[in-house]
């Protein structure tokens, strides 16, 4: 499931879709403009979203900025609906915590920024894809 839903949110990034999502086998479902997928300095795969609609355990109301940990979505579906990079409020592909473990983000030039993942130099698991290179 998990390998399913990171191509989810690659595609979602690349398109410009939202996304619905269920996390923490919630049954409550969260619409989002996924903007940045990366890994963390821990090794997690976190994505960065816009939550624009549905669920929030919090209570909360969207909108809102939004990280979600891969390995708790318990499912993904990419909508119809795109949108637009979220600059205004608060988005930029350069902040530090992509620098290292960028997997893919939206760009501000209309296309999405995407690295190419270095050659692994050890079996890589099914939940854990191989480091991004640094440009």
């Amino acid at each position: 499931m998990a390998g399913d839903v990171l191509s989810v949110f690659k595609e979602a990034v690349q398109s410009r879709c939202c996304c619905a999502l269920r996390y923490r086998d919630q049954i409550q479902v969260r619409v989002v403009e996924p903007h940045a997928v990366y890994e963390d300095a821990s090794g997690e795969i976190i994505v960065d979203c816009y939550q624009i609609s549905g669920y929030s355990e919090s209570g909360r109301t969207p909108p809102f900025w939004r990280p979600f940990r891969m390995r708790k979505v318990s499912a993904a579906a990419l909508l119809k609906q795109t949108f637009a990079p979220r600059h205004s409020e608060g988005f930029s592909a350069t902040r530090s915590r992509y620098r290292n473990g960028l997997i893919c983000a939206v760009s501000d030039a209309g296309a999405p920024a995407m690295r190419a993942p270095a050659a692994p130099t050890a079996p890589v698991g099914p939940f854990r894809p191989a480091k991004t290179l640094r440009r």
